[in-house]
């Protein structure tokens, strides 16, 4: 007598069912919005995109010295991505060129930024980093952050780019504001 192959084939349907029921609650997120399959934070692209304006509301309105861009920043996306909102710093047209290709940024500069930009970003982490103009010329952003004492945890500076975490949003405020009122 030969086995029936109908329990055979049950099990594999019901294996191949949970492959991709597991494949889906794993990439879940990367299907939906883009994220690591892996990430941990709460934020998705369409909450930061729903916070840059207000952003930008509040940067346009605001005589700064530097011209700002806004970008979705992310830690790392090979992992948890922890996106918030990026505010990129770059030497004004009109400002002086350095001699050097990096010029450091005023901390009383990051601080006037980070006034204007914290205010208006809830829930997510800020990350503000310099960049290169068309030209070649950048801001070094480590003085500055040193000067504010956002150096160190649970702050972090990493390749040109100051993270705050959305928890410390109060507090990198609160020492920009001493900054800017000494």
């Amino acid at each position: 007598m030969r086995p029936s192959l109908v329990p055979r084939r049950a099990s594999t349907l019901v294996a191949a069912g949970l492959a991709v029921a597991c494949v889906m609650t794993l990439s879940g997120c990367a299907v939906l919005d883009g994220r690591s399959p892996f990430d941990t934070s709460n934020v998705s692209y369409a909450d930061v995109e729903k916070a840059l304006p207000a952003v930008q509301d509040a940067l346009d309105a605001a005589a700064l010295p530097v011209e700002v861009s806004l970008y979705t920043g992310a830690s790392n996306c090979e992992g948890a991505c922890d996106l918030g909102v990026g505010v990129r710093l770059l030497a004004a047209e009109d400002a002086r060129r350095p001699a050097l290709d990096q010029e450091a940024l005023d901390p009383d500069t990051l601080a006037a930024v980070l006034v204007v930009v914290l205010p208006e970003v809830s829930g997510m982490p800020v990350y503000v980093g310099s960049g290169f103009s068309d030209d070649g010329a950048g801001l070094d952003l480590e003085p500055a952050v040193r000067a504010l004492g956002l150096d160190e945890a649970p702050f972090s500076t990493s390749i040109g780019e100051l993270r705050i975490p959305d928890d410390e949003l109060g507090t990198a405020l609160d020492q920009a504001t001493a900054r800017l009122d000494r």
